[in-house]
């Protein structure tokens, strides 16, 4: 990551991000989803069905309230290798796409989030702008990832040691 950052800024730590730049920080786009994958924000998502349905080999009603849980897909060896893994590589394999339904970072379907493309740019923007101009450390990393889940997970404590880059 910090390497693709250095061979397009080339250490000028202050000039404007271009929509060129977004699309040349592929390693840094590869990170985000990943980090998404691995750790989903939304770790589930309500659904209401409209008309009876089979799901899971089990018929279900109209109306049945259902909850599609992002982290159980997310984590499913049948649609990830290694899906344990962080492994930020996987996205950046030449014509690798994820297997339909397989990675929800942004919902799906008619419900999908209308600015994710916004937040993808907003994202890699932030990596590039932050580790372009610091060295940033976890304190402690063997300390397990203090979490705390509702309709979202936050990270509830993360001790980093900041610092400028040479």
């Amino acid at each position: 990551m910090l390497n693709e950052i250095d061979r397009i800024f080339q250490d000028d730590k202050t000039r404007p991000i271009t929509e060129n730049d977004i699309h040349n920080l592929k390693y840094c786009e590869a990170i985000i989803k990943e980090v998404s994958r691995i750790f989903s924000i939304v770790n589930s998502l309500p659904r209401c069905l409209e008309t009876p349905n089979e799901i899971g080999g089990y018929q279900w009603p109209a109306e049945t309230m259902i909850r599609i849980n992002i982290d159980a897909i997310h984590h499913n060896d049948e649609y990830w290798e290694e899906p344990n893994k962080f492994n930020p590589d996987r996205w950046m394999v030449e014509g690798f796409e994820p297997k339909k339904n397989s990675f929800i970072m942004f919902g799906g379907g008619l419900r999908v989030c209308p600015g994710r493309k916004l937040a993808m740019i907003e994202l890699v923007c932030l990596m590039a702008l932050l580790f372009r101009k610091y060295e940033i450390d976890l304190i402690d990393k063997e300390a397990p990832l203090k979490t705390e889940s509702g309709v979202i997970t936050v990270c509830a404590e993360l001790f980093v040691e900041i610092k400028l880059r040479n």
